[in-house]
This record gives structure tokens, sequence and C-alpha cells, in this order.
């Protein structure tokens, strides 16, 4: 399952790498990143051998802790949710 994660800034002291870096590290083996952008991630969620929500809201616990902006979002299946929502 694809999700993408779009953002105006990154919170302060994170960079790009550090971003796709963070995020290998909560997914470990349930996911992996496809691509990335100035303001957006991709990343292929496992959802042959493990239920894809866990990885979901491992994403979007992780992008709350860091205190990303309200306006982030995560998309899947092109609908966009607001990751406090």
């Amino acid at each position: 399952m694809e999700l993408c994660i779009h953002f105006d800034t990154l919170p302060e002291g994170l960079d790009l790498l550090g971003l796709r870096t963070e995020l290998a590290d909560v997914l470990e083996e349930d996911g992996w990143l496809t691509g990335s952008g100035p303001n957006f991630l991709e990343l292929e969620l496992e959802d042959e051998r493990v239920n894809p929500k866990y990885g979901i809201l491992a994403v979007k616990n992780y992008l709350q802790q860091r205190k990303f902006a309200p306006e982030t979002t995560i998309e899947l299946a092109g609908t966009p949710v607001g990751i406090y929502e």
C-alpha cells in the first residue's frame, strides 16, 4: 500500500535526510521509502505479511511526536487525511 506524506515545512532541526532516516527506523521491515521531493515523501507499506494499518499508525504517531505542522497530511489511495485527525 502506498502512503504519501505532504508537508509545507519540516520541524525545527529536521532536514529531509533526517526525516527519511527516522522514518526508515520507525518502519523497520514494515515499509520503505520509494520517493521524495522538497515537500513530500512516498512510502510503500508492507501489506502481504503485516496489516498496513500498523505502518499507517506508526507514521502518523511519528509525525505527531515530531510536531509536524497541522497542515501536514498523509495520503492513502488518493485521499489526504490530516495527521491530527
